[in-house]
């Protein structure tokens, strides 16, 4: 069989499948639609002496089929064999964060994007698309499902079962780091990696000792500096997992390793890079010269405060003159408001109310000053 025909076989097989999930919904739709309201409070269990499933199943074929007659457009590519179904509930997912004005909108751009990429591509650009246009409806998400974090334990054959953990992504990537970074650091035999981490992760949960040093979790975040600066909420992207809200990955950023990486214009790949974070020596240097938070009236001591650019970083200003101690709360009222602040020469340290009033904070001597 030529190779071409073989391919156009593949390639039209995968799509009946989507047609056929397609024309699944708009079957059991049409089935749902047909019943009394007090019927369809068990259209589930009518399904299944139907089609021998169990309840669950037949839930979860319900809840799609709900979910891809809301959006008419994506129903009609999955059935056309444009997308598969994972993609279409994904978009009809992202949608529903947006008012019906910007959905009909992004709608026609997501189809059109998820019938030439694959689906973890498409979701990372979908979730992208969806923040332009609606920024705090992706923090809004975010919260909603950080609120349904949970624990599950699921019973598997043969003895064994799954604990699964629901988390923010940020959490979850922390975490695997440490597991991972554990079991690669254990000494070599007969087990595979993932059966050091399994290994790893139960006894960290069990609150046993572990047979290798911890180490330092690290997890990589890519930001604009405009989002870190609270100039625009441009979502970051979590190494391995995709976009954040903006406003999630500034929490974590303050305390981490930042560096400012340049980008080619044209293309957006990376060029050269900086660092961002202070050296230990200039954080004590600071912390030294200005013990507590450099708000006024604030007694928050500098080691548990952020080390912070009173002047946005511009790759060359990581210096002495230019850090302040802040703690949260108040480095966070400097960047997210129209509260500001300047140094001045001599180290005294200025904050300027939203109102336009100037209050100094000057740095503390840690000696008495020479007598001549």
């Amino acid at each position: 069989m030529p190779l071409d025909d073989s391919d156009e076989k593949v390639k039209a097989a995968f799509a009946g499948v989507g047609r056929a999930a397609g024309e699944l919904a708009i079957a059991l739709t049409g089935f749902v639609d047909g019943l009394t309201a007090h019927e369809r409070e068990y259209a589930e269990d009518l399904l299944l002496p139907l089609l021998p499933i169990t309840r669950m199943n037949a839930r979860r074929l319900l809840d799609n089929a709900s979910s891809l007659a809301e959006r008419p457009g994506v129903l009609a590519a999955l059935v056309d064999g444009r997308i598969d179904e994972r993609k279409a509930l994904m978009i009809v997912d992202q949608l529903r964060l947006l008012t019906e004005v910007q959905a009909v909108v992004a709608e026609g751009v997501l189809i059109e994007h998820a019938a030439r990429s694959n689906y973890t591509v498409t979701r990372q650009f979908a979730v992208r698309h969806v923040h332009r246009l609606d920024p705090k409806a992706a923090e809004r998400r975010h919260k909603e499902r950080r609120d349904a974090r949970l624990v599950e334990k699921v019973a598997l054959e043969d003895g064994m079962s799954l604990l699964r953990l629901t988390m923010t992504a940020l959490d979850a990537a922390m975490a695997f780091d440490h597991v991972d970074r554990i079991a690669r650091a254990l000494d070599k035999d007969e087990r595979t990696l993932d059966q050091k981490r399994a290994d790893v992760a139960k006894d960290l949960l069990l609150g046993r000792d572990t047979d290798a040093p911890q180490g330092r979790v690290c997890v990589y975040l890519t930001m604009p500096m405009a989002s870190f600066l609270g100039m625009s909420e441009e979502p970051a992207q979590l190494r391995g997992y995709g976009p954040l809200p903006a406003p999630v990955a500034r929490d974590v950023a303050v305390n981490g390793i930042w560096k400012r990486v340049l980008t080619d214009p044209a293309t957006g790949t990376a060029e050269d890079i900086t660092t961002y974070r202070p050296s230990a020596r200039q954080r004590e240097l600071v912390q030294l010269r200005y013990p507590t938070c450099t708000m006024i009236g604030c007694n928050q001591p500098a080691h548990r405060c952020d080390v912070d650019h009173c002047c946005p970083f511009d790759g060359m200003n990581t210096t002495v003159a230019n850090l302040r101690p802040k703690c949260r709360r108040h480095h966070r009222m400097k960047t997210h408001t129209d509260w500001s602040c300047a140094n001045l020469p001599d180290g005294t340290h200025t904050w300027t109310t939203p109102d336009g009033k100037h209050y100094p904070s000057a740095p503390e001597p840690i000696a008495d000053p020479a007598p001549f």
